[in-house]
């Protein structure tokens, strides 16, 4: 009897160790950075022209920062618009605060940034698009993390952005202005990400 209780309690500890193991928690503390691959479409009709209807295209992004506790990580960042019109192509520069609600391997998180964005170009020809001066941008992701190792982790995200531009200018077939007028975008986002943890 004495033998099969210490087999039995051998077996256990083993059967223990073995789901310490495969129990993979990505770090909840320490200097993190995060890379995104995203692509963002425009759900609304931003002004009574339509001059902002088809924005669309890939916005990556880059952040970094401290996480001081599982539910709270801040950091700053950027991102990049690609309009491939050129009208809108954009770089917001932003604040984040990033939220994580498991200590597990998968996690669901959520992300809120707020920021200003910078206009980078506009359209090549006449009639064209040109940002002349930016303004708020304001974006919310939600998704999950599943961590690789302690110091590694993939994602995916959905999420809302908001870019608003003061003053857009909108020129003629001769390059002559025509309109000028604020223009607030409503992008819907969708991508894939890659985390980078340490203490």
């Amino acid at each position: 009897m004495k033998k099969i209780l210490i087999v039995a309690a051998t077996l256990l500890c083993l059967s223990g160790t073995a789901v310490a193991q495969r129990h993979i928690e990505f770090r909840w503390h320490g200097l993190y950075c995060v890379g995104d691959a995203s692509f963002a479409f425009n759900v609304n009709r931003s002004s009574e022209t339509g001059i902002a209807d088809t924005v669309a295209g890939f916005m990556p992004s880059v952040s970094a920062g401290y996480q001081f506790r599982k539910e709270a990580a801040v950091g700053l960042g950027f991102s990049y618009l690609a309009d491939p019109t050129g009208g809108f192509t954009q770089m917001p520069v932003f604040f984040e605060l990033r939220s994580h609600f498991m200590r597990s391997r998968l996690t669901p998180y959520t992300v809120l940034q707020v920021g200003y964005t910078l206009p980078l170009g506009s359209s090549s020809e006449p009639p064209s698009t040109k940002i002349e001066e930016g303004g708020l941008y304001l974006g919310i992701e939600v998704g999950g993390r599943y961590a690789i190792n302690r110091s590694f982790a993939v994602g995916f995200h959905g999420g809302y952005k908001m870019l608003y531009s003061n003053k857009v200018q909108r020129t003629d077939a001769l390059n002559v202005p025509i309109l000028t007028e604020s223009v607030g975008l409503s992008m819907i986002n969708f991508g894939v990400s890659v985390y980078l943890g340490g203490d």
